[in-house]
């Protein structure tokens, strides 16, 4: 049975709110612990660099945090949504639907818990002392650029997990060398020569991260067409996912029905 485009949205937006109140449910927390569990990840992270490390420079727990926080938020989604399609066999089973919908419902619900953590972020920033600014307005292009990847990111893995379901296991390995090479922990201008830092910035998680914190900490407009060009190559990477789908879209329902 085929699904209409209408129907369709409403069987996204039905089902993204069912498993935000059924995620929310398993906890003791509830709703909480989506703000918890990124603020005990900073807390830790804080204690190891700052603390155990003696690296107790200036602001360091806002530095920490606004580089963790947003690199939070795509390594869960994307990891979240390399099992997306596996996931939704049942439905698959019932009704011919099309593959994006399963990894794009996780990108949403993921994107929708991550607006109540900026939120947090933002308020615990301007109790730590940092002034609002009308610059800040512009992380909010930041952010929709970090969605772009993370929708580009979150089509592929989930179109590659079900053929070669190891392949979680490599992305556990890539988030984590993208953690400890995206600047989170470091600033790259002290560690890396100017020529080096044009390198490291080709990294979009790096360059997201860099945006993030010359906004918030600096108080400066972002780096406007490198986000252009993390923009316009999403969109594409999005575009030719969406065309691989439609057009191998019945392979997936033929290996999950197996």
């Amino acid at each position: 049975m085929f699904i209409s485009r209408t129907h369709l949205l409403e069987v996204f937006f039905t089902k993204l709110v069912f498993n935000l109140k059924s995620e929310a449910s398993k906890t003791y927390l509830s709703y909480a612990w989506w703000l918890l569990e990124p603020a005990l990840m900073v807390a830790v992270y804080y204690v190891v660099f700052a603390i155990l490390l003696a690296r107790r420079t200036p602001d360091f727990v806002i530095f920490l945090m606004i580089g963790q926080i947003p690199f939070m938020w795509f390594s869960r989604s994307v990891s979240n949504a390399s099992h997306s399609i596996i996931a939704g066999s049942g439905l698959i089973n019932q009704v011919a639907m099309p593959m994006p919908f399963f990894p794009m419902l996780v990108v949403f619900q993921d994107a929708f818990k991550q607006a109540a953590v900026f939120m947090l972020m933002f308020a615990f920033l301007s109790i730590y002392g940092l002034e609002f600014s009308w610059v800040w307005l512009s992380v909010l292009f930041v952010m929709v650029t970090q969605l772009l990847l993370i929708c580009a990111a979150a089509l592929l893995v989930a179109a590659i997990t079900p053929f070669l379901p190891d392949f979680r296991y490599l992305i556990n390995s890539v988030m984590l060398a993208l953690m400890f090479g995206s600047g989170i922990f470091y600033s790259y201008k002290e560690l890396l020569m100017p020529s080096h830092q044009k390198i490291f910035l080709l990294n979009p998680i790096a360059n997201l991260v860099k945006n993030y914190r010359q906004i918030l900490m600096e108080n400066t407009l972002p780096d406007w067409a490198a986000l252009g060009v993390i923009c316009l190559l999403s969109i594409s990477m999005i575009n030719v996912m969406t065309f691989y789908y439609r057009k191998t879209g019945t392979n997936y329902a033929r290996l999950i029905a197996q």
